[in-house]
């Protein structure tokens, strides 16, 4: 028990959270219908709202410990380190606030860490829009990198931010997420690297399922990708800047294989999906060509 007479969690959920309170409610609502043998906590980190999310998620009577923290400004990556800072479990379970977790999500990350602190688990992603092609598009990105790099083979050099779970106490010795990095582009997979260089390995949960629900247009689809562009800009700065070099470009059937994923594994509007998948790669260019940013909210 801890000292304020609560019992100490198995897990913690850490929840970066900007300036989107029904989206972030969603995400809580579904945490709620988690099943786990033991108790839980969630702590979102508001990253410095116009309007404090609190009001809008806080009085309610949750399954689980909810803490609320308040930062200014600083980005998603500084906002996941507060929030594994003020965490009070072994284990830590990362996703966003436009995610829905699947009631086994926080147990089938922590099957697979079997508490091995060297492991780095990461979940499965499913688009939880399927009538919105542009967030189909998004996924079908980041279907193809897990089955090129292997993820299901502990090959891949990266598990996106939103569905990840690990030891909080190898977390912090690592030095967290890179806080340098003020978008939700390329932080999680400079944070693969260094695991994986700090002697970590990575290890895939199909059992452990996030829906994403990120609502998308062409301008906001454009944008995505874009920061994905200068995010892998800034990435190769902070590698070249330790000395390890920037990661090899991939070759040309790479990008290939990516613009007609979309048209070989099948889905709805294959071919309105492989032309956003070209767009995308166009935008993440020209955002890499453009440079790190100064915005630190959401696509």
């Amino acid at each position: 028990m801890t000292a304020a007479g609560l019992p100490t969690p198995v897990a913690s959920v850490v929840i970066p959270s900007f300036a989107r309170p029904a989206r972030l409610l969603a995400c809580l609502e579904a945490l709620a219908a988690t099943r786990l043998d033991g108790p839980f906590e969630v702590v979102v980190v508001d990253d410095g709202s116009p309007e404090p999310l609190a009001p809008a998620v806080g009085g309610r009577d949750w399954p689980f410990r909810l803490s609320l923290h308040r930062q200014a400004n600083a980005g998603p990556a500084a906002a996941r380190n507060a929030g594994a800072a003020a965490a009070r479990a072994p284990f830590l379970a990362f996703t966003d606030d436009d995610c829905l977790p699947a009631p086994g999500w926080i147990a089938g990350l922590m099957r697979a860490q079997a508490g091995d602190p060297a492991r780095l688990v990461g979940g499965r992603i499913d688009n939880a829009l399927p009538d919105n092609v542009y967030a189909a598009a998004s996924q079908d990105l980041v279907d193809y990198l897990y089955r090129y790099f292997g993820a299901d083979t502990g090959e891949a050099p990266f598990f996106t931010s939103n569905n990840i779970g690990c030891d909080r106490a190898r977390f912090l010795g690592v030095g967290g997420f890179d806080r340098t990095f003020p978008l939700a582009a390329a932080e999680d997979r400079e944070f693969g690297m260094r695991w994986r260089e700090q002697g970590g390995s990575l290890v895939f949960a199909a059992d452990a399922v996030v829906g994403h629900a990120h609502g998308l247009d062409l301008r906001r689809f454009w944008r995505q990708h874009s920061n994905y562009g200068r995010g892998a800009r800034h990435l190769h700065r902070v590698r070249e800047a330790g000395g390890q070099g920037r990661p090899p470009l991939e070759r040309v059937g790479f990008y290939a294989g990516l613009v007609t994923f979309p048209l070989r594994d099948g889905g709805r509007r294959p071919i309105a999906r492989s032309s956003l998948m070209f767009l995308s790669q166009l935008a993440m260019v020209a955002g890499y060509l453009k440079g790190n940013p100064d915005a630190r909210h959401p696509a």
